[in-house]
């Protein structure tokens, strides 16, 4: 049996989740993807655009979308300080693709005003969610 730790997301807003029966921890940082597991060497990275995936004791597995942020694990402790994070459940499929065409739209377009870079993050958390979905069959 995998050894737990406490894991915690929390976003501007609230605390999203929180555990204390994580075993596995993983994410792409700026630097790559990594996993985390109990007994880590204390590390911060920065977090990428991507998913944010959790397994569990009980060998049940959740995931999050997460936008940036930071991770740190130290002392069997992991906390995500995310800018945005949203739970597998709770991520909408149509949404997540309405705001995939706007974002593919805007940069299609080329205006002369249009922020590139804030384009192509909101495409990025979009094709994110949308991994997600498509990892839990949602449709």
């Amino acid at each position: 049996m995998a050894t737990p730790f406490t894991f915690e997301i929390v976003t501007p807003d609230k605390m999203l989740f929180s555990s204390e029966e994580v075993t596995y921890v993983g994410f792409r940082a700026l630097s790559g993807n990594l996993g985390i597991k109990a007994n880590h060497m204390p590390i911060i990275a920065t977090l990428d655009v991507a998913p944010l995936k959790l397994e569990f004791v009980d060998g049940s597995t959740t995931k999050f979308a997460v936008a940036g942020g930071f991770l740190e694990m130290k002392d069997n402790h992991c906390t995500v300080l995310a800018t945005i994070a949203e739970q597998d459940a709770d991520i909408d499929r149509a949404r997540a693709e309405a705001a995939k065409e706007r974002a593919e739209k805007r940069l299609k377009a080329k205006e002369a005003d249009l922020d590139v870079k804030r384009a192509n993050l909101a495409l990025k958390r979009a094709i994110t969610r949308l991994r997600i979905c498509d990892a839990l069959g949602k449709k």
